[in-house]
């Protein structure tokens, strides 16, 4: 295999990121998920010089505390990922939760979503 993926730390991470797909009208070939915490990105480039075109394929690893799929529901996202922090608050743990995106992403959708599913922030209070 062209990536291994690293083993479990035993200590808890300080910085948790996770990573929510978007639902799609059809299969993406510019990655594959490996796991529930790794993802590899696949991009194929051209490059020009001395009168040859040439072909590369360009993959990265890239690993996330957990990584949502298409089909993950709102209150799939709050249990895992709000739930028990919020429960930590009161005894002065912080927490913040950001989203991360492009234009259309889904950002607003994840936090504040709709009257019939709502998003991590009306769930939070």
């Amino acid at each position: 295999e062209l990536f291994e993926e690293d083993s479990e730390c035993e200590e808890p991470e300080l910085v948790q990121v996770y990573l929510r797909l978007k639902p799609c009208n059809k299969p993406s070939s510019l990655y594959e998920i490996r796991s529930d915490r790794c993802l590899i990105t696949s991009l194929d480039t051209t490059t020009a010089g001395h009168g040859r075109r040439t072909q590369h394929n360009v993959s990265k690893m890239y690993t996330f505390s957990h990584i949502f799929g298409p089909d993950s529901s709102q209150k799939e996202i709050f249990e895992s990922v709000v739930k028990d922090n919020l429960k930590k608050l009161p005894e002065g743990h912080n927490f913040t939760l950001l989203t991360y995106g492009a234009s259309g992403s889904g950002k607003t959708f994840t936090l504040m979503g709709t009257v019939s599913s709502p998003g991590l922030v009306p769930r939070s209070l």
